[in-house]
């Protein structure tokens, strides 16, 4: 099927949704979709990147943490997301996800967002996610 993401208005804000064909892709396009809805990126060369390494107990619960850490750069560290790479740990720390988030400093970004609700698994032989996000600038 390939990989790919959507974003399109809902009542709270934005509803994002991302599919691949991997887990590891899936989360990459959800992290660059949530981006979108609130930065250009363009060709935006980064300068600095945060790598995070989780095990958290459920899918969502993984992708709801990678999507704190991108809301967190902007509004904590200054910093927009504009390239992400996931790789799934082995041998001793199987079931790790190494998540690498590289950034740029941000002038001034429209808004700010805040994660409000996170659906991530396999359907139909795809992984799915959806993210509903809502602008925190009104």
């Amino acid at each position: 099927m390939g990989s790919g993401h959507s974003a399109k208005p809902h009542p709270a804000g934005v509803a994002v949704e991302a599919w691949a064909d991997t887990r590891e892709e899936c989360l990459a396009e959800a992290v660059r979709a949530l981006v979108e809805t609130f930065a250009q990126v363009g060709d935006a060369v980064p300068d600095d990147s945060v790598v995070l390494v989780s095990a958290e107990e459920s899918d969502a619960e993984l992708l709801a943490a990678v999507l704190d850490e991108v809301v967190r750069q902007v509004t904590a560290r200054h910093r927009v997301v504009v390239d992400v790479s996931v790789d799934e740990r082995t041998k001793a720390t199987e079931g790790q996800v190494e998540v690498r988030l590289a950034t740029v400093p941000v002038e001034a970004v429209t808004g700010a967002v805040a994660v409000r609700e996170v659906r991530f698994g396999r359907a139909g032989g795809v992984w799915r996610a959806h993210v509903e996000v809502e602008s925190l600038s009104d």
